[in-house]
């Protein structure tokens, strides 16, 4: 095989092995806590303040997007600061422009107006893209930009609530796992997450309650991970994801407040993403992948943080979290064990997959 294939995106003949071994470790936010974010923290809009635009007309403003396109196509290297600080630039004219636009319906009665709109923001995307390719960016990289163009990172708001929910957090690790075989604590986690369902949950304290069990059994649940690449978990899945939309859907309904939800859910999942990840991590340095097949997805479930932590979760991701997402960047690059597993030479693992991952980045604003 070539070393240098990155084995990204995983393979379809291996994406029963990741729906085994990642089966609720990634319950990202559902739509509906998207509409309650969108409701809930809407002051949030770009990098840094806007204003500096003035249009008088549609072709004004156009214009000005192109220039922006041909500044970002004169730029021949770039590096992690400056390039975080591009994609700041661009969200900030685009959504401006875009604004602009939308407020006299352009995007509905001038298709053509509309076109080039979409147009020059696909050439720069384009452009940024390229520029990926002119730095040697690693994973710590990858995370720094995304910490320089979150654009939640100064909403008080958003801040406030995720320090007052931070000391729930931190306090779920002092509770121990369970020291107990697979079976068990599938068994416990089946019966928990059905109970759940039968009584639902109704207000805050049904819902921490809830998060605090459910990490419990999720961290015992890990301790085992390296056993269950054959066992069957999706059950365990739409359990979970059911729960979740119901925990949404009371938020809808007034039985819990949407900024609880929104922020207590999203510090859950970027928790459970990077236990995940962290835990394949020490798996990799203590055991021996039984197939090719675990260790690309061992690959997949360790970079999902960099993937599935957008914006608005980086925001609330607590210390003690960001200690761990750094413990993941500092051990990737660190062995020739990894670069085996993954089946992908050291060159490839260090900055080429870094660079796949800020390309996924750059291509979903």
């Amino acid at each position: 095989m070539n070393k240098d294939r990155i084995l990204f995106p995983i393979r379809r003949e291996n994406s029963h092995i990741i729906h085994h071994l990642q089966p609720f470790g990634n319950i990202v936010l559902p739509l509906l806590s998207v509409l309650l974010i969108l409701l809930v923290f809407s002051s949030c809009s770009s990098c840094s303040g806007g204003g500096k635009y003035d249009f008088r007309t549609r072709q004004d403003a156009l214009n000005e997007y192109h220039q922006y396109l041909l500044k970002v196509r004169s730029i021949s290297h770039s590096n992690t600061k400056d390039f975080g600080e591009t994609l700041c630039e661009w969200h900030e004219i685009s959504d401006t422009v875009y604004k602009f636009l939308a407020k006299d319906s352009v995007f509905i009665k001038h298709h053509n107006v509309a076109n080039d709109f979409f147009l020059i923001s696909d050439s720069i995307r384009t452009e940024m893209l390229r520029l990926t390719e002119t730095w040697k960016y690693g994973y710590g990289d990858v995370l720094t930009i995304k910490d320089i163009t979150c654009s939640y990172k100064e909403d008080k708001e958003l801040l406030d609530a995720v320090h007052e929910a931070e000391p729930f957090f931190n306090a779920l690790d002092s509770t121990s796992i369970s020291v107990c075989d697979k079976n068990s604590i599938l068994k416990r986690y089946r019966y928990f997450l059905g109970e759940t369902k039968r009584s639902g949950i109704n207000n805050k304290n049904e819902l921490l309650k809830f998060m605090s069990q459910e990490d419990f059994l999720f961290r015992s649940f890990l301790a085992h991970l390296y056993e269950m690449d054959n066992e069957p978990l999706s059950d365990i899945t739409k359990d979970t994801e059911t729960i979740c939309r119901n925990i949404f859907l009371a938020a809808k309904d007034g039985k819990i407040s949407s900024k609880d939800v929104v922020v207590y859910m999203s510090m859950r999942t970027v928790r459970r993403l990077l236990q995940n990840s962290a835990e394949c991590v020490e798996n990799i340095n203590r055991l021996e992948m039984k197939n090719k097949a675990q260790g690309n997805a061992y690959l997949w479930m360790i970079i999902q943080p960099f993937i599935s932590i957008d914006q608005f979760s980086l925001a609330t991701m607590t210390k003690q979290e960001r200690k761990k997402f750094n413990y993941v960047i500092s051990q990737l690059p660190k062995s020739r064990k990894f670069a085996e597993t993954f089946d992908i030479n050291l060159k490839a693992l260090n900055y080429l997959l870094p660079q796949q991952l800020l390309k996924i980045y750059v291509s979903s604003f």
